[in-house]
């Protein structure tokens, strides 16, 4: 098995299965109803957003659970981030008593067996023109102006640039990053792919390379992070470099130290 084809059948296997894939949306649909339910004309808008709209999460295999982002508009904008993050607490405590409900500034976290739900509140903005919300900062202390379906769209066409490469590319990356301990935020490494430049790959195998061999370790800021990227990104060049002399089995083998398959 070549390294294009070891990477190909990784990137398959790292897409959401048919099955886990209801039980998530199952969980949104019924998450949805009851913030209506509970909310009524209190929220104005909600909506999932996030790397699962972006076809960039990972599966339970990979990783112990499936994180969806849900964003939770308020109408009064009077109201204060702490105020509202209380307010979805109070909410995920009551409709959801038998999970672990917790908050993680600036969302509120519950804990499922299919899911985990990051609930984060947000207000629209006086102008609309730029950015659609504003949700807490991450202290949770005041406001920040934000486009959650902007990145989305930004993503999408990327990946058409890329001969819709990109997205299999990020989702080998992220299984790179969960085996390692998060090197990177999931979202950081996505936005690092969107903005790299791939002027001369044309597979998997090249737009993989370049994702990783780029990464900066200059912006991570502890010493087992920047030890973790350089490790990678060792194995990676040593894969390719006993492909291209040849010997695919070591290859393949470097490539599992690499993701961590067993």
């Amino acid at each position: 098995m070549s390294v294009l084809s070891y990477l190909q059948s990784l990137a398959g296997d790292a897409l959401h299965w048919p099955g886990e894939k209801k039980k998530v949306t199952q969980a949104v649909d019924k998450l949805a109803s009851r913030i209506k339910m509970y909310f009524g004309d209190e929220v104005v808008e909600h909506f999932k957003f996030g790397s699962t709209i972006r076809g960039t999460s990972l599966p339970k295999v990979f990783s112990d659970t499936t994180d969806v982002d849900y964003l939770v508009a308020f109408a009064d904008r009077s109201f204060k981030p702490k105020t509202l993050i209380q307010k979805l607490v109070r909410f995920a405590e009551e409709e959801y008593p038998r999970n672990v409900v917790y908050q993680s500034s600036p969302a509120v976290v519950i804990e499922m067996s299919a899911v985990t739900f990051e609930l984060v509140p947000a207000q629209y903005t006086l102008i609309r023109f730029f950015h659609d919300f504003r949700i807490p900062n991450s202290s949770a202390t005041d406001w920040v102006a934000t486009n959650p379906r902007g990145f989305e769209e930004k993503l999408v066409a990327r990946n058409g640039e890329c001969h819709h490469k990109l997205k299999a590319a990020i989702r080998l990356a992220k299984v790179w990053n969960v085996e390692n301990n998060h090197v990177f935020s999931s979202y950081r490494l996505e936005t690092l792919a969107v903005e790299g430049s791939y002027s001369f790959d044309s597979n998997l195998r090249d737009y993989f390379r370049t994702l990783m061999l780029n990464l900066p370790e200059d912006e991570l800021d502890e010493k087992w992070r920047v030890k973790r990227l350089q490790l990678g990104k060792a194995r990676l060049s040593k894969a390719l470099e006993l492909e291209k002399a040849g010997d695919i089995k070591a290859a393949e083998k470097v490539l599992d130290d690499f993701f961590g398959v067993n």
